[in-house]
């Protein structure tokens, strides 16, 4: 099981979270990016700079799940935490 994190740590987390780019947005110009690539007749210039470009979109989004799946992580320990009235 993972470790539960401390009130000021899930502070953190849920900052970074909610000042983290838009994933949707983020996603689009990833795909767009790709579908140029793919389509080809770029230059070895523009293709290693949208090469980049993306990279660093895809280091973003993974930034942005982490920091979703450790708000998940947090918000599941609360709910183990949680009474419920369990068979009424």
């Amino acid at each position: 099981m993972a470790r539960k994190p401390h009130q000021n740590e899930q502070k953190v987390l849920d900052d970074k979270l909610e000042k983290a780019p838009n994933f949707d947005v983020t996603f689009e110009k990833l795909k767009s990016i790709v579908e140029q690539m793919e389509t080809g007749g770029l230059s070895l210039d523009d293709s290693l700079a949208l090469f980049e470009e993306g990279i660093g979109l895809s280091r973003t989004l993974f930034d942005v799940l982490s920091l979703a799946e450790g708000r998940v992580e947090e918000l599941l320990s609360n709910m183990e935490r949680s009474p419920f009235n369990r068979g009424e």
